[in-house]
Order: C-alpha cells, then sequence, then structure tokens
C-alpha cells in the first residue's frame, strides 16, 4: 500500500516586493510485509523416548549371564595385559549399581541383564579413539555417556518432527553401549520383542541389527576369541599399533 505525503515548502518569490511563495512536493513511502514460515513438523507417532521417566529397579541378572559376561572380560584383560597394555589401562573400574540404577531411570528404557552385567565389570573405557575397542572400532561408554547420547538422539528425533524417521533412524527404547566418536554406535534394542538385540547406527544410515551377533555377551566372546587367535570378527583381526594400544584391522 502507498501513502502519499504532502510536504509544505516556503519557495523565495523573485519578483519584486513579493514574498516567500508555498509550494508543495510529494514522497512516498512503501510498507512491506514478512512472510510468516510454515510451522515445523510435528512428530505424530510415538517416539518412544521417555527421558527421566524410567524405573529405579533393575531387572535381577541371572548367575549364568554375569558368569558368562565375566569370563569373556577376564579373557580379554588377560590378553590386553599382556598385548597392549596402554588399551587394558584405559577400562574403567566397574559402575555401582546405584549410578546403573540412575540411568535406567533416565533412559526410560529398561536395562538388559548383559548390559547391567557388563557395567558392573567395566564402566566404560575412556573418552577418548585411543581407549579399549570393540571390533572394529567402538569404545564401550559410561552410564553418563549413555544417558547423555540416548538424550541427545531423542531430542533430535522429536524435533525433526519427522515420523518416517521414528524406529529406523532411532527410537528411544534402544540403548547405545558404545560410541565410534564420529557419530556412530553400538545399541540394544529393547523395543518389544526385540530382546535387546545387538545392531549399530551412524548419522546418515538406519539403524541395523542383521550383520552383527545376536547379543553383547556374544560380541565380547568373539571378540575374545579374535584376540586369543588372531581371528576375526566381521572381518576385523587386531593387531597392537604405537604405545601398546589395541586396533582393528580389516581382513
Amino acid at each position: 500500500m502507498v501513502i502519499g505525503l504532502v510536504t509544505v515548502l516556503l519557495v523565495a518569490n523573485t519578483e519584486p516586493g513579493a514574498g516567500p511563495r508555498p509550494t508543495t512536493t510529494t514522497t512516498t513511502t512503501r510498507k512491506t510485509t514478512t512472510a510468516t514460515p510454515p510451522p515445523r513438523p510435528t512428530l505424530t507417532v510415538d517416539s518412544g523416548c521417555r527421558t527421566a521417566q524410567g524405573r529405579e529397579r533393575l531387572v535381577d541378572v541371572p548367575q549364568h549371564v554375569t558368569d558368562r559376561v565375566n569370563r569373556a572380560w577376564e579373557r580379554i584383560e588377560k590378553w590386553l595385559a599382556a598385548k597392549a597394555p596402554a588399551s587394558a589401562r584405559t577400562l574403567a573400574p566397574p559402575a555401582t549399581r546405584e549410578a546403573i540404577s540412575d540411568m535406567q531411570r533416565q533412559l526410560g528404557v529398561p536395562v538388559p541383564a548383559e548390559l547391567i552385567a557388563s557395567l558392573l565389570r567395566h564402566n566404560g573405557a575412556g573418552t577418548t579413539m585411543r581407549g579399549f575397542t570393540l571390533p572394529p572400532f567402538y569404545t564401550p561408554m559410561s552410564t553418563t555417556a549413555i544417558v547423555d547420547y540416548h538424550k541427545m538422539l531423542c531430542d533430535i528425533l522429536i524435533s525433526s518432527g519427522h515420523n518416517e524417521s521414528v524406529g529406523s533412524w532411532w527410537h528411544g527404547q534402544v540403548i547405545p553401549f558404545a560410541q565410534d566418536f564420529a557419530g556412530g554406535n553400538l545399541l540394544l534394542d529393547q523395543r518389544p520383542g526385540r530382546k535387546g538385540k545387538l545392531g549399530d547406527r551412524d548419522e546418515e544410515t538406519e539403524m541395523m541389527f542383521d550383520r552383527w551377533p545376536a547379543t553383547l555377551t556374544d560380541l565380547l566372546e568373539q571378540t575374545a576369541t579374535a584376540l586369543e587367535t588372531n581371528g576375526v570378527v566381521r572381518n576385523y583381526h587386531p593387531k597392537v599399533v604405537e604405545d601398546g594400544i589395541l586396533d582393528w584391522d580389516i581382513r
């Protein structure tokens, strides 16, 4: 819309004896409008995210689960101490049951027995890429790191508003337990009927559960065997690099 403004100016009259002569000029201003941005999409399906809504009571860990997890870790620890002492030193002390219970409450996801048993052995393995890695490049995470990573992924999923990302890119009933420091994780799927199945994800692809051992315990046992026999896990075999650090190389 254009609005006219009239300004009165006094202009000197050049005729003899005449005073100032009024004249008028017209200026215009333009009123502009800003387009309203479209509303952001909102999820209309259940994301599975229940941040800070989980129960504190942990499931009971059967003795046979504890025994299998501990035996696998003992084999890994023995090999690291002899062959890769720098990586051995990055294995963290055990988590407390209280810390794992608080983790479960923050996640809003039941923590499976085998992850409880593993955290009671080692609460992660450092916060850098130089820590102990499960093949080929995943560092076990602490209870605090698991909570922080899970919340970040849930926040991204919810704020995206993309229904198609729920259950493919991420789901709140999945637990990340190891990271590659490049946006990728190993996962345990706690959605109904999935029975804690092991999988992975990264920033660019969907979660995948068909190329890993079935469980975390199986992965720990296969890792121990690969270390002891110079064998492979998913085509990766162990090697020791500078300063006694475990690495995994593709074969």
